[in-house]
């Protein structure tokens, strides 16, 4: 989330400051729930998935999506990839609408060392305080998470009263004052070009990491997401992309980031230097699961409270989450925000 915050600010410019919380014109939110799902979910699922894979198949070629305008939001993320949005009111699906299959409003991609490469795309709903979580496609599988836009901004700018001033203008230039509250963004992703080994609607695809390392199935099967984040480190910019947004957010110091990030470092160089051998699965997995800890343990030391707590706020896999799934939820140990 650093980089739309920071483009925010230049483009808004000028504005008064703001030091309270940025409050939706509305009532609380109300507690997250799912919409039914239709009882032919089985006979209707099929269909979903093929238009979901047919609208994908357009934008394998990365040329096409910026030919169509297709942007960046944010930065690549770890196990993810990097996200793109179009600005066109048939892509702004809202609660209580339907959603068009066809047409995916994120794209997703991740840079193998040749360019983005489309893994997968995703869909974004708009909630107000008091809507449901949509049923999305039908049945069960899918695993939607909600970005709480108001709460992300409230945590990104506790101690930066201009940001949030400037924060406030957006949201209300954007949805207060056409008496739009839906600030919650519901989405879920759809891997339609990777063989996810957590399922089609994962949150994570963990096989990132290993492909970006040249690595084959044999390395990532059965492996944990915990492993999985701790390859990514070895990565080129795996450091960065891990915790440059969280320290943004989390309105970290110099000293803390110089401290972190050199942690980070060490156990990315350690973990190179084991990659250089050749190793066997199972050892890659031991050495992966101590970079991870070797950089967690850092972050745990350095960090306060409160700044884990701003972080923690804008954790898009927390406690909003879809009824029932075919697969388990992948563990997330350590620190953890991927966007």
């Amino acid at each position: 989330m650093k980089t739309p915050l920071l483009s925010l600010a230049v483009a808004l410019g000028l504005a008064a400051c703001q030091s309270a919380p940025i409050q939706l014109p509305s009532a609380p939110r109300a507690p997250v729930t799912a919409e039914p799902e239709p009882a032919n979910w089985r006979q209707l699922l099929p269909d979903q998935i093929e238009q979901v894979r047919a609208a994908a198949a357009r934008y394998r070629d990365f040329d096409v999506a910026q030919r169509d305008g297709w942007k960046p939001f944010g930065d690549e993320e770890p196990l993810m990839g990097r996200h793109y949005y179009i600005e066109n009111p048939a892509y702004d699906y809202v609660a209580g609408e339907p959603i068009d299959f066809s047409r995916p409003n994120n794209l997703i991609y991740a840079d193998f060392g040749a360019g983005p490469t489309l893994t997968g795309v995703a869909y974004v709903v708009r909630l107000g305080p008091d809507d449901a979580l949509p049923a999305g496609f039908a049945g069960p599988q899918d695993r939607w998470h909600v970005h709480d836009m108001v709460g992300i901004i409230n945590a990104a700018t506790e101690e930066r009263p201009f940001i949030r001033g400037l924060a406030q203008r957006w949201l209300k230039d954007r949805y207060f004052k056409r008496g739009d509250d839906r600030a919650r963004l519901a989405m879920v992703h759809v891997w339609t070009e990777t063989d996810n080994p957590d399922g089609l609607f994962a949150d994570y695809d963990r096989t990132i990491p290993y492909r970006k390392l040249g690595l084959t199935a044999d390395h990532w099967r059965g492996r944990s997401v915990t492993a999985a984040r701790g390859l990514h480190l070895a990565t080129p910019d795996g450091c960065e992309q891990t915790y440059e947004a969280k320290a943004w957010v989390a309105d970290t110091s110099g000293k803390q980031n110089r401290t972190i990030m050199s942690a980070c470092r060490d156990a990315a160089g350690r973990l190179r230097a084991v990659l250089a051998g050749g190793p066997s699965p199972e050892r890659l997995d031991g050495a992966a699961l101590r970079a991870w800890d070797d950089y967690s343990r850092a972050y745990d030391t350095v960090l306060s409270p409160a700044q884990k707590a701003r972080i923690n706020a804008m954790s898009e896999h927390g406690p909003d989450a879809h009824h029932g799934h075919s697969h388990d939820r992948p563990r997330h140990d350590g620190p953890l925000h991927e966007g």
